[in-house]
């Protein structure tokens, strides 16, 4: 490949050159980006995930043990994630939420800051490239929309200096040994948050192997120091959290994994033709240097976060980010260079150039759609707060949605030790779409009763102000699911029905009760 693309392209990865072609400052892009970015999170509502990630890491400050009195899905890092915007929110009174966006603005900043250092001492970039790090930014400040704050949202802001060493590796150059450090602390942290995420690193360090022909990227410091990070947390959980291996994962196991949706449901989904579609065009515009090393790294990394996406099976929009970020970050890169190409400027390059502009433009806008896609409480948390101010809240669901983020918009307590009852529709899922083995079956049963029991301890010792009902999920009765178990039925009779408002009913407890 002619030597010049391949150093434009690298140069476009670790900040974009050209200012001197620009008659504005070369940083205001940056800067307005950074602008709307602020702007969106103050109109676009907490996601679930992070409210309830809050939720818990606050009752942990409260001294609740996780996975005891807290009946957590994931493993601990999900809270580790959340445990310091919590502690800033509860020393400083105000809201949790406003320290994750701004802890998760520094370290986006951060971690730009240290790739671009990583690529300057590799010899990779130029002081004045600018362009990389505002397609990155938006990326990583705009593009996630709803999933802002989310493990994968933070686990991609981890991710990216780790990328930027195997950029390096994968032009043959050696990183610094302290940024190679730095990296694969990112590195660790990223596979921390989700052990699939494994996956992009091993995939990034392959790709820079094949283009050196040498093992040496994948043996390489960094990805030591992230596999050592892992298995220490490994042995962490174990020692620290015995309870989620021998009560939690068993039923995460049985119940919450085989929750997946069909390979072939999954590759028709929203996010995969986006990803798709993003390939296709990358490939139509550098198809002569879509293999040279800073475009192999990042379609490798991107690769395995949507077989991590894959391999997780929710096809949830949040999932997707990661690897729809990585290939946006390299289809605007691909485009902004075909616009500066100086080629002559007949019709048929002014049509390439604003047909792929606008195809740009329509997948940026369908990802950024789909990554805002979102219950929104903000009506049945009105009439929530009528009832009472702080009240003590459960929730009858399958889903998340309907109890986070309307507990802490009302400034609620949440009382229960499950955050949605996930045994429950769980199990009534898999009976929905899958013959049981009876042995299974009857396991299964036993986790659905031993749900139902806790809720109705819950609900007897913590006498919670308000009850909200799913009514959207067609699986289940919640109401009949409640009164089928007598003790449950018992309490129940405490409360009645306030209001139906956008599929959640919302019972209260009565005033002498």
């Amino acid at each position: 490949m002619p030597h010049e693309l391949s150093a434009l392209t690298m140069k476009s990865l670790s900040l974009s050159s050209g200012a001197e072609r620009l008659s504005l400052p070369r940083w205001l892009p940056l800067l307005l980006i950074v602008g709307i970015a602020i702007a969106i999170r103050s109109v676009v509502l907490t996601n679930l995930d992070e409210s309830w990630g809050l939720t818990m890491a606050e009752k942990v400050l409260d001294g609740q043990r996780l996975y005891v009195d807290i009946f957590e899905i994931n493993p601990p890092a999900t809270m580790f994630l959340y445990i310091v915007p919590a502690l800033l929110g509860r020393l400083s009174g105000l809201p949790a939420e406003i320290f994750v966006d701004t802890l998760v603005f520094l370290a986006s900043g951060l971690s730009l800051w240290l790739a671009s250092r990583i690529l300057q001492r590799a010899g990779t970039a130029d002081d004045d490239d600018w362009t990389l790090i505002s397609v990155t930014t938006a990326a990583l400040l705009i593009l996630p929309a709803h999933a802002f704050g989310e493990r994968e949202h933070i686990a991609l802001i981890a991710f990216i200096p780790i990328l930027a060493v195997a950029a390096v590796r994968a032009q043959g150059k050696t990183p610094d040994w302290s940024m190679a450090i730095v990296a694969g602390i990112g590195g660790g942290i990223t596979a921390i948050i989700k052990p699939h995420f494994a996956v992009p690193i091993i995939c990034a360090a392959t790709v820079a192997a094949v283009q050196v022909r040498s093992w040496r990227p994948i043996f390489a410091l960094e990805n030591w120091i992230a596999a050592f990070m892992l298995a220490a947390y490994a042995i962490l959980v174990v020692v620290a959290y015995p309870q989620f291996i021998s009560d939690i994962l068993p039923i995460v196991l049985a119940v919450y994994v085989p929750l997946r949706l069909p390979l072939p449901t999954l590759l028709v989904d929203v996010a995969v033709p986006l990803w798709v579609a993003s390939v296709v065009l990358i490939a139509l515009l550098k198809w002569r240097t879509l293999l040279a090393p800073a475009y192999s790294v990042l379609l490798a990394a991107s690769t395995g976060f949507l077989l991590a996406f894959l391999a997780q099976g929710k096809g949830w929009a949040y999932q997707s980010y990661p690897m729809l970020a990585l290939i946006l970050i390299a289809l605007a890169i691909a485009v902004i260079e075909q616009w500066r190409r100086k080629h002559d400027y007949a019709a048929a390059g002014r049509s390439a150039r604003l047909t792929s502009g606008l195809a740009t433009s329509l997948i940026v806008g369908l990802t950024v759609s789909w990554m805002n896609v979102t219950v929104d409480p903000t009506a049945a948390a009105a009439t929530v707060r009528t009832i009472k101010p702080h009240p003590k809240i459960m929730a009858f669901s399958s889903f998340l949605w309907t109890g986070f983020p309307l507990t802490r918009m009302v400034e609620g307590i949440w009382v229960g030790r499950f955050q949605f009852l996930w045994i429950t529709g769980g199990v009534q899922y898999l009976r929905q779409h899958e013959p049981l083995d009876p042995a299974i079956a009857r396991r299964l049963d036993a986790y659905v009763a031993r749900e139902k029991a806790m809720v109705t301890e819950d609900i007897a010792r913590q006498r919670p102000d308000v009850i909200l009902v799913d009514r959207l999920d067609r699986r289940i009765d919640w109401m009949a699911w409640a009164n089928s178990y007598p003790p449950l039925a018992a309490e129940m009779r405490h409360y009645s029905p306030y209001r139906l408002v956008d599929g959640i009913e919302i019972l209260r407890r009565g005033a002498d009760d």
